[in-house]
């Protein structure tokens, strides 16, 4: 199966007077293309104004300005401002949105982005290059390629019900989104303080968009968001002092950094179908442990989650171990392929 590592989604920062925050919005409200507008959704007891501007979204870029009243006292020392650039590197470089296709950070891209960033800020009425930009957000991803539809929707099935980390949550569409029950039954996304995890299925994300291709082939995305608290954490300061090298090191080390991630929820093992997982659990010696695993992959078949299965398993925390260290033993997943899925066998860290 084919796969491949990539940046989709690059965030930058820059902190900025009121004259220029003047500057700046005046020439974006001015452009005859796109929109500037406040964000009704945004609220914040800290009297920050918050605009979105989509003029350049056909190069890939969304602007956020920001404007921040730190006192009562409304002179122009106490008003913080700022912009972030939310850009698809990919789109930005070659004029037009490939939905499938991600950033290589390679020297002759990140010379690109450099002229092509510095050019927008220019443009903007911003007096700054590319790396006086702060990152503050990089998302990288894996892609894979399978042959068949089959093997996304059983990879979202097992991941749907895989144990995550404490200090992260469950993130869900809400009913305000539109088709939202279809948008959760295809994507899956954790996030803490610094780091979103998703894994989705690109195919059904292009469906939605209108942009599926007659013959397009599946493909489901493994993405890690990471704040520039995360990523920057073990960079040296000659590193951390550059934008370009930032993204050369991040993008050279996004498939460790992914593979961390999927083996801390995924152990490493790999999903077989449920009756040869339970020819499996036949193997064990001790009844009472072979009664508990069992009980544990009929819940997880049941259930949407390891979390609710775990709950109507009714298993105690020593029981959850034991059952845990055997799978391990066995070398497979608790949770399972279906029999009717026509998949022998389902691994994620190739």
């Amino acid at each position: 199966m084919d796969f491949r590592y990539g940046i989709h989604t690059i965030e930058f920062f820059r902190r900025m007077s009121q004259k220029s925050f003047n500057k700046v919005f005046q020439h974006l409200k001015s452009l005859n293309f796109g929109k500037l507008y406040p964000d009704a959704t945004y609220h914040s007891d800290k009297g920050i104004e918050k605009y979105i501007c989509t003029s350049y979204c056909g190069q890939g870029v969304v602007l956020y300005l920001f404007k921040q009243k730190r006192s009562k006292n409304k002179t122009s020392k106490n008003i913080a401002c700022s912009i972030r650039f939310r850009l698809n590197p990919h789109t930005l470089l070659h004029g037009k949105y490939s939905p499938k296709e991600v950033f290589q950070a390679k020297e002759k891209q990140l010379n690109s982005l450099d002229k092509e960033m510095t050019e927008l800020l220019h443009k903007i009425g911003l007096d700054c290059e590319f790396e006086q930009l702060t990152l503050s957000r990089i998302d990288c991803c894996m892609d894979y390629f399978p042959e068949s539809q089959k093997w996304v929707d059983e990879a979202l099935r097992v991941i749907r019900r895989s144990p995550y980390m404490k200090q992260y949550k469950l993130c869900t569409f809400g009913k305000e989104f539109p088709n939202h029950k279809e948008k959760n039954a295809h994507s899956w996304r954790i996030c803490c303080k610094t780091t979103t995890l998703t894994a989705y299925d690109k195919t059904f994300q292009l469906m939605e968009e209108d942009l599926l291709e007659q013959y397009d082939a599946p493909m489901l995305r493994f993405e890690v968001s990471r704040s520039g608290s995360k990523f920057k954490r073990g960079l040296s300061d000659e590193v951390k002092g550059n934008n370009k090298k930032i993204l050369k090191t991040v993008m050279n080390e996004s498939e460790k950094t992914i593979h961390s991630y999927m083996k801390k929820l995924h152990a490493n093992l790999p999903f077989v179908r449920y009756s040869d997982c339970i020819a499996r659990i036949e193997t064990v010696k001790h009844s009472a442990t072979r009664k508990n695993m069992r009980l544990l992959v009929e819940k997880l078949s049941d259930c949407k989650c390891y979390a609710q299965a775990v709950k109507n398993s009714e298993l105690s925390e020593s029981q959850l171990r034991t059952v845990r260290k055997q799978f391990e033993k066995l070398g497979v997943q608790p949770a399972t392929l279906r029999d009717t899925a026509g998949i022998d066998e389902l691994k994620f860290v190739l």
